[in-house]
């Protein structure tokens, strides 16, 4: 259970951060991720307004099947986040945004300059491929001078996002 514990979370940090050398190529990748769809204008604060042109950004199709990936913080900050009317962006009851679900991972970045702290898309298109299942071998030769036994597990694994337009980012400005 622990050595899936820490391949997963292994895992999900290279399919959002991953810069496709010697692991995937995440959704937060420059060149082979999502599209920037906007790019605030602070460098630590969103507004309403970036939130909906972000959504308008995806194209509908894309959009029907879309989520929502941010960080708990970058969450906090959103669920405070009202329009002119002082309706809350974030609809409590069934935890989405703009009619859709919200998803959390801690490997997203914070809102802060140059950053991108929110994901908006259909992840579908992003396509894992297993190589090598996860296999584990019980090491006794060494450990057992101490009554010990070592374990060491590997696995080949890769992923992309096959259409980037899938995908559309919030940065923050610079």
């Amino acid at each position: 259970n622990e050595f899936a514990r820490r391949f997963g979370r292994s895992e999900e940090s290279a399919f959002i951060n991953g810069d496709g050398i010697n692991e995937p190529a995440g959704i937060l990748n420059v060149t082979r991720g999502g599209e920037i769809g906007v790019t605030t204008e602070g460098t630590t604060v969103l507004t309403y307004d970036e939130i909906i042109k972000l959504y308008f950004s995806l194209k509908p199709e894309h959009r029907r099947n879309a989520v929502w990936l941010m960080n708990d913080e970058t969450a906090f900050k959103l669920r405070t986040l009202k329009d002119d009317h002082g309706n809350y962006l974030w609809n409590q009851a069934d935890n989405t945004i703009l009619s859709k679900p919200v998803e959390y991972s801690n490997y997203m970045p914070n809102m802060v300059s140059g950053e991108i702290p929110i994901a908006f898309g259909d992840f579908s298109y992003y396509w894992i491929i297993e190589r090598q299942p996860l296999t584990i071998k019980v090491l006794h030769e060494r450990y057992l001078i101490n009554g010990e036994i070592g374990f060491a597990g590997c696995e080949r694994l890769d992923g992309r996002l096959i259409l980037q337009e899938a995908v559309k980012l919030l940065k923050m400005a610079s």
